[in-house]
């Protein structure tokens, strides 16, 4: 038989073979590792996607915040240069609402592209909405008389000896004396009850009714005044102005007419035209209410993003064409 002459290999034997055990730890170190790139690859993508989530809600508010900037400026200048009618406020696209006949008064009472201005929402294609609020719509509380304050109150339920104790303490608190009135309160009674004392100066925003002697148990039960009154001095109601929810208040029974009219872009301009729709404005002073006037109005933007709220007071004589002051609106 043929015998092999081959050598065994000196040194390589079992003892030699690859350890079982350290390709095992080399194995399991590997998986770790493997692991700890996986959740780390998962973690980055989640930072990332988070990243890229708040880059675009911050394009989105940028967007919201231009476009609400952009229809600020826009009724800002039409509140400035345009004319005023029962309606609201022109767009300047008739040319016909700035002609003027012989005597020089207007060709058109009511032009046709106002923008209502009694505070009703007006919600555009984008989404967008935005209000325009004459302010001498709303109950004027910087007056002697008190009269639309008054039957607001009288409205609400109130009786006369309440009324008088509410409009007293506003009168004390607006003056510039410590002289108090019958049903009103100066220092003394600040004093008593750990109030601040009285301003002695006519308020400066209807927030500040909350500093009035006995007016914040009233606004604790009727807080919606604080959206519905006004700081000028007149006491002329313009009733074309007057939002619907403080008409609902003063002419309940009307109230579905005159939604329906304004709807219908019918305004209040004559007389008549006031007894139709409201009868009992017969009774009223006609010196206290109007269907035109106001040169101070709040505007209100909205976006899905931003909000955005201006006073603007328009022009008159030398005076800037428009001033705007901080709202502090709802």
């Amino acid at each position: 038989m043929f015998k092999s002459t081959a050598k065994p290999i000196k040194g390589y034997g079992l003892k030699n073979m690859p350890n079982n055990k350290s390709s095992g730890a080399a194995l399991i170190a590997v998986l770790m590792v493997a692991v700890v790139m996986v959740v780390l690859m998962s973690t980055v993508s989640r930072l990332m996607d988070s990243r890229l989530q708040m880059a675009v809600l911050s394009k989105q508010l940028f967007t919201g915040r231009t476009e609400v900037y952009a229809k600020m400026s826009e009724l800002t200048y039409l509140l400035a240069t345009q004319r005023l009618t029962a309606a609201g406020i022109s767009q300047g696209t008739n040319p016909q609402g700035t002609t003027t006949d012989e005597e020089g008064h207007w060709a058109l009472p009511i032009i046709g592209d106002e923008l209502r201005a009694d505070g009703e929402p007006v919600i555009e294609k984008n989404g967008l909405s935005y209000s325009i609020q004459n302010e001498s719509g709303l109950i004027p509380v910087n007056t002697t008389s008190q009269y639309w304050l008054k039957k607001w109150l009288n409205k609400k339920g109130y009786t006369a000896a309440e009324q008088a104790h509410l409009v007293d303490s506003l009168a004390d608190y607006a003056d510039p004396d410590d002289w108090r009135r019958p049903a009103g309160a100066e220092k003394t009674e600040y004093k008593e009850k750990i109030f601040t004392q009285p301003a002695n100066f006519l308020l400066q925003s209807c927030s500040e009714l909350w500093r009035v002697f006995s007016w914040p148990e009233m606004l604790a039960q009727h807080p919606e005044i604080l959206t519905q009154c006004n700081l000028t001095r007149s006491d002329t109601l313009n009733i074309n102005a007057i939002p619907i929810q403080l008409w609902v208040i003063y002419w309940p029974n009307s109230v579905e007419k005159i939604v329906s009219q304004r709807l219908q872009g019918k305004w209040l301009i004559y007389k008549k035209d006031l007894l139709a729709t409201e009868p009992t404005l017969l009774n009223e002073i006609e010196d206290y209410y109007s269907t035109l006037g106001g040169n101070q109005f709040q505007i209100e933007v909205n976006s899905k993003k931003s909000v955005s709220r201006l006073r603007v007071e328009r022009g008159r004589g030398l005076r800037p064409p428009f001033t705007i002051r901080m709202s502090e609106m709802r």
